[in-house]
């Protein structure tokens, strides 16, 4: 199944998005990046620009199993996801889901501009 998703960091984003690529490898049977881009936080009040990307990982996981990878993989670069507040404070590393590809996901407005980065995504356009 091939998944579009999206990727942020507002704490050492450079060190954490070279990490987190890493890890998102290791689960990919294929994995496609945007470019980067700097953008400022929705829905938290921070000074910390958010570096952002899109990317494209193709794998045998579930949703659900690959939301748990993205989960562990947060933790593991330093994320509190315990704390009830996570979504609203400065982050290490942010793995989201936006769909499966042949759903065409919403992409947030933010992020739009990525969509021509990755080829997978203007085929099924």
């Amino acid at each position: 199944m091939k998944y579009l998703c999206s990727l942020g960091s507002n704490i050492e984003p450079e060190l954490h998005f070279s990490r987190a690529k890493h890890y998102l490898a290791k689960l990919a049977d294929e994995l496609e990046f945007s470019r980067d881009i700097t953008t400022k936080p929705v829905g938290m009040n921070t000074n910390h620009p958010f570096l952002n990307a899109l990317f494209i990982l193709e794998t045998a996981l579930t949703p659900t199993a690959l939301k748990a990878e993205f989960n562990q993989i947060e933790v593991l670069l330093g994320r509190d996801r315990s704390d009830p507040l996570c979504s609203v404070k400065d982050r290490p590393i942010d793995i989201d889901i936006l769909g499966e590809l042949d759903d065409n996901p919403e992409v947030p407005d933010y992020l739009q501009q990525l969509i021509p980065d990755l080829t997978a995504v203007g085929e099924t356009k």
